[in-house]
C-alpha cells in the first residue's frame, strides 16, 4: 500500500478537488471533534493556567521562602538565633476560637496572630485601605482597664454578626475593635469548607486571649525569607531546608520549601484534571462515532467517484491516500479550533476561577494541554476513520454498472482488523499516559468498554426483537418496527450516540441528589447539633450537666492531645508514598486520644483491643483509610512529636471508622499508660434539635470563653455549597458529551438520508400516504428512543449505586424523577432529530428517481 511522491501528490490534488464539492458533508465530524477537543483542551489549560498562578505566586502563598510548622507555639532562643542567621523571620499562630458580641452573639473565627514582620511576600488588601500595623495595633484600654486590640475581619463576619467597622468584640479573654475589613489575604491557602470567617490580629494580642493553652489545637509557623536585599534561588532555599532538618533533627518540625506551596490545592487539582479529562475523553470518543458515521456517509457519497477513480488505473492506495487526506485536512482544521476554544477558557472564565482558587489563574498560553488534546484527536480521528476508510478501498469498478443497489464488501481483511485494532490499542495506551493514577485509567477503559458492550447488546437486541415481533395490525406500525432492523438503520449509532451521554448525566445527578439527601436528611438526622473543643478538665463536669439540658438527647466526650506523626516505620512522612486520601493525617497537628475500653459500635478489623489494665510499651489503635493510606499493618510503627516530645507507638489493632457520621472519633487512639498524665483538653459533642439547641450553643459560648463551638448546620452548608460547585462542572461536561452523542444522532440519519428517500418513493409507488410514511417513521424512533432512555437510565443509576453505595459507603436511593427526565429525553430526542433528518423524503417525487433506475 505504498505510494511514490507522485502518487502522493496526484492524491493530494484529487483530495482538495474533492473537497471543494464536498466539505459541507463534514460537518457533522468537524462539529464532534471541535467539541471533544475542546473539552480536553479546556480542562488540561484551566488547570495548566491554576498550576502555573501556584508556581508563580508560591511564595506568597507560602508566606515566604521556607515554611516552619512548629510543634509548641513559640520557638526556642537558641532555635530562632539560627534561623535569624539565615534571613528575616515573621512568626504566626493560627486557632479556631468564638468572636463574642456585647449582644451575645457568638460565631466561629479562624484566628491568625501575626508579628510586625508578616508578610514577608506580598500584601494584604484592607478597607478602608491602611497599613497593617496601624490597623492591628494595641488601642486605648478598656473602660475596665483591659487591653484593647485593633482587629481584621472577614465582610462575613460583619455579616453575620451585625457588626460594622469600629465596633467591638471579643474572642477568648481578649477586647478587639475593627479597624477594616480583609479583602485579600496574601498567604490565604485553599480550603474547600471553611470553618468560620477570618479575623487578623496581631501575635500579642493573640496571646492576650488566654486560648494558647497546652493540648489546644494550634498552628504555629515561622515563615524565612533568606538573603535580605534579593530572592532566593530554588537551590539555595533547597540548601536551606535541608541544613535546617539537618540542624534540628529531633524537633518535630515540618519544613516546606515554597516549591510544596499549597499541596491542598496542587492535589485537588490533580484529581479534577484527571477526572474530566476523563469525562472530555468519553465526550470525544462519543464523538468518534460520529466521525466514523460521517466519513462513512462521505465515502457511501463517493462510491462512483472511487469506481471511476479504479476504472482509470487507480489503486487501492490511490482511493486510501485521497480520502485519508481529505480526513486529515478538516480534522487538522477542526483539532485547531476546538484547542483555540480550550484555550481561551482561561482568559474567559478567569474571574469565576478566582473565586475559587486563591491565585488568579495564568492567562497566558499552555502548550502541554493543548498537545495532548491535539494528540487525543489525531489518533481519534485515525481510529474512528480507518474501518470506512479500508472498506472504500474495497469498492469495485463494477459500481458503475449496478446502480445504487451495488453491494460492496462490508468485513475487513485480517490486515485491516490488526490496524484498526492497533488504532485502539494505541488510544487506551494514551489514556493511560495522560491520566496519573493508572488505577482510575484502568476503570474508566473497564467502563468504556463495559457502556460499548451494552450499548451495543441493547441495540441488536431491539433489532433481534424487532425482526421476531409479531405483525402488528396496522401497515404504518409494521414498517415503523421493520426499519428498526432493516439493513443501514442507524438503531447502533443511536443507541450509542444518546445512550452515553444520558448514562454520564443520569449517574451525576443520582449521585448528587443522593449526597444532597445524605447531608440534608441522613446526615442531619444521625450527626451531633454541636461539636465543642478545648475544654479544660475543670470544665467538663459543668458540660456534665448540659446532658440534662432541655432538647438534649445524647453528649459523648473524649479526652484529645495534639500531637503530628513525623515518622512511618522509622521513615519520615516526608518519604514515605503516602496516598492522596491520606495525606490530610501527615499535613499538621491531630487530635490523639487514649481509651481503656473500646468504644461502643468499634469494629476491628485486624489484631485485637488491649486489655482495660494494659501496662505495657505503647501501642495504638488505628483507623482501616490511615493503615491504607499508610501502607502499614499489625506490628508496624508509628512514632509522634506530641508537645514537643518523640514517641513511637506499635500498632496493635486496627479499625473500621465511618466518617461520614460526624461523630465523636480519633484516627489514633492510645493504649493506657502513655497519656494518662498528659495535658489534655476534652471534645464533647451534643446531639439534639430544635430551639433548645440553639439556647445551649448560646450558653456554653456566652460561659466558656476558652471552647470553640462547632456548628453542625454550618459545616453542612458550607458541604452544600462545595457539593453545588463541584456539580455544576461535572454536569457542564457530562453536558458536553450529551450535546457530542446528540451530534452523533443527527450524523447518522444525516448519512441515512439517501436510503430513507428510496424508501419512501417506494412507500409512495405502492400507495402509501405522507401521513402513513410519517407514522412510520414515529413508530421507528419513538420505540428505538424509549428503549435507549430506559437503558440509559438502568445503566447510570447502576454507576451511581456503585459510586455511592461501594466508593463513598452511603445508603443508595433511586431518584425518580433522574430517570423518568432520562428516558423522557432519550425519546424526545430521537423523535426529534429522527424526523428532523428524514421529512424531506417525504417531499420527495418518485419520477425522478424511477427514471434513474
Amino acid at each position: 500500500m505504498s505510494l511514490s511522491l507522485r502518487d502522493i501528490s496526484l492524491a493530494a490534488r484529487l483530495a482538495l478537488r474533492e473537497l471543494r464539492s464536498g466539505k459541507r458533508r463534514f460537518t457533522v465530524f468537524l462539529s464532534c471533534l471541535i467539541l471533544g477537543v475542546f473539552a480536553i483542551a479546556a480542562v488540561g489549560s484551566v488547570s495548566e493556567s491554576a498550576r502555573s498562578a501556584i508556581n508563580r505566586d508560591a511564595r506568597i502563598l507560602l508566606g515566604g521562602d521556607a515554611s516552619v510548622q512548629l510543634t509548641t507555639p513559640h520557638p526556642t532562643a537558641p532555635q530562632r538565633a539560627w534561623l535569624e542567621q539565615h534571613g528575616t523571620l515573621s512568626h504566626s499562630i493560627s486557632l479556631r476560637g468564638m468572636a463574642h458580641t456585647a449582644s451575645g452573639e457568638a460565631m466561629l473565627v479562624a484566628a491568625k496572630g501575626v508579628d510586625g514582620a508578616y508578610p514577608l511576600y506580598g500584601v494584604p488588601e484592607l478597607s478602608p485601605a491602611m497599613p497593617l500595623e496601624k490597623a492591628l495595633a494595641e488601642q486605648a484600654p478598656a473602660a475596665d482597664g483591659r487591653p484593647v486590640f485593633g482587629a481584621v475581619v472577614d465582610a462575613l463576619l460583619l455579616e453575620r454578626l451585625g457588626l460594622k467597622t469600629g465596633e467591638a468584640f471579643t474572642v477568648g479573654n481578649t477586647t478587639f475593635r475593627i479597624s477594616a475589613v480583609l479583602v485579600k489575604e496574601p498567604d490565604r491557602a485553599f480550603q474547600g469548607i471553611i470553618f468560620g470567617p477570618r479575623v487578623l490580629i496581631s501575635l500579642k494580642a493573640m496571646e492576650s486571649t488566654g486560648l494558647l493553652i497546652p493540648g489546644s489545637l494550634i498552628h504555629s509557623h515561622l515563615r524565612v525569607r533568606l538573603n535580605k536585599g534579593r530572592t532566593a534561588t530554588e537551590q539555595e532555599v533547597q540548601t536551606f531546608t535541608e541544613a535546617l532538618r539537618a540542624a534540628f533533627p529531633d524537633t518535630g518540625w515540618r519544613v516546606e520549601p515554597f516549591t510544596r506551596a499549597a499541596p491542598r490545592i496542587r492535589t485537588f487539582l490533580d484529581r479534577i484534571d484527571a477526572d474530566l479529562l476523563l469525562i472530555g475523553l468519553g465526550a470525544l470518543l462519543v464523538g468518534g462515532l460520529g466521525i466514523a458515521e460521517a466519513v462513512r456517509g462521505y465515502l457511501a457519497s463517493r462510491i462512483q467517484n472511487i469506481a471511476t477513480l479504479k476504472c482509470v488505473g487507480g489503486g487501492v492506495s490511490t482511493v486510501l491516500w485521497t480520502y485519508f487526506f481529505q480526513i486529515a485536512i478538516i480534522g487538522i482544521f477542526g483539532i485547531a479550533i476546538g484547542c483555540t476554544l480550550g484555550a481561551l477558557v482561561p482568559l474567559v472564565a478567569r474571574e469565576s476561577l478566582a473565586e475559587m482558587l486563591p491565585v488568579l489563574p495564568d492567562a497566558s498560553l499552555h502548550w502541554t494541554p493543548l498537545f495532548r488534546a491535539a494528540l487525543l484527536g489525531c489518533l481519534i480521528i485515525v481510529a474512528f476513520s480507518l474501518r470506512p476508510l479500508l472498506l472504500a478501498g474495497n469498492v469495485s469498478p463494477a459500481v458503475l454498472f449496478r446502480g445504487y443497489v451495488a453491494t460492496q464488501r462490508t468485513r475487513l481483511s485480517a490486515t485491516g482488523r490488526t490496524m484498526v485494532a492497533a488504532a485502539f490499542a494505541s488510544l487506551a495506551g494514551l489514556v493511560f499516559l495522560f491520566t496519573p493514577d493508572w488505577k482510575l485509567a484502568g476503570g474508566f477503559t473497564v467502563v468504556v468498554i463495559g457502556c460499548l458492550a451494552v450499548f451495543r447488546g441493547v441495540a441488536w437486541g431491539m433489532m433481534a426483537l424487532s425482526r421476531r415481533a409479531p405483525q402488528a395490525g396496522h401497515p404504518s406500525f409494521r414498517l415503523g418496527i421493520a426499519s428498526i432492523h432493516r439493513p443501514g438503520a442507524p438503531t447502533v449509532n443511536l443507541v450509542f450516540a444518546l445512550g452515553l451521554g444520558l448514562t454520564a448525566l443520569v449517574a451525576i445527578a443520582q449521585i448528587e441528589q443522593n449526597l444532597t439527601r445524605a447531608v440534608e436528611r441522613d446526615l442531619s438526622r444521625e450527626a451531633p447539633a454541636f461539636f465543642f473543643i478545648n475544654i479544660l478538665p475543670h470544665q467538663l463536669k459543668d458540660f456534665e450537666t448540659l446532658a440534662q439540658a432541655p432538647g438534649v438527647t445524647r453528649m459523648e466526650r473524649g479526652p484529645m492531645v495534639r500531637g503530628r506523626i513525623i515518622r512511618i516505620k522509622d521513615a519520615p512522612v516526608e518519604e514515605v508514598d503516602i496516598k492522596p486520601e491520606a495525606k490530610w493525617a501527615v499535613r499538621g497537628d491531630r487530635g490523639l486520644s487514649h481509651a481503656a475500653v473500646m468504644p461502643e459500635d468499634t469494629e476491628i478489623v485486624q489484631g485485637a483491643w488491649w486489655p482495660e489494665n494494659y501496662t505495657g510499651p505503647p501501642i495504638i489503635s488505628l483507623t482501616d483509610d490511615l493503615a491504607k493510606g499508610f501502607g502499614v499493618g499489625i506490628g508496624d510503627t508509628l512514632t509522634f512529636n506530641i508537645l514537643g516530645r518523640e514517641v513511637t507507638a506499635a500498632i496493635a489493632n486496627i479499625r473500621k471508622v465511618d466518617w461520614m457520621t460526624f461523630q465523636l472519633q480519633f484516627a489514633v487512639l492510645f493504649a493506657p499508660g502513655l497519656l494518662d498524665n498528659a495535658p489534655v483538653t476534652w471534645a464533647v459533642t451534643a446531639y439534639g434539635k430544635g430551639s433548645d439547641m440553639d439556647a445551649l450553643y448560646r450558653k456554653v459560648t456566652g460561659s466558656y470563653p476558652n471552647v470553640t463551638a462547632f456548628s453542625m448546620r454550618e459545616i453542612l452548608a458550607d458541604v452544600r455549597n462545595l457539593m453545588e460547585r463541584m456539580g455544576m462542572v461535572f454536569r457542564a461536561m457530562a453536558a458536553v458529551m450529551l450535546c457530542t452523542g446528540l451530534l452523533v444522532l443527527a450524523g447518522a440519519i444525516l448519512a441515512d438520508r439517501h436510503r430513507r428517500i428510496y424508501d419512501a418513493v417506494i412507500y409512495k409507488v405502492c400507495g402509501a400516504t405522507r401521513g402513513d410514511i410519517l407514522l412510520a417513521l414515529v413508530t421507528e424512533f419513538l420505540l428505538t428512543g424509549l428503549a435507549t432512555g430506559l437503558f440509559s437510565a438502568l445503566t447510570g443509576t447502576l454507576a451511581a449505586w456503585a459510586a455511592v453505595e461501594g466508593l463513598m459507603r452511603l445508603s443508595f436511593t433511586v431518584q425518580p424523577v433522574a430517570a423518568l427526565a432520562t428516558i423522557a429525553t432519550a425519546t424526545g430526542f430521537s423523535l426529534l432529530f429522527g424526523l428532523a433528518g428524514t421529512m424531506r423524503a417525504l417531499n420527495r417525487k418518485p419520477a425522478p428517481y424511477l427514471r434513474n433506475e
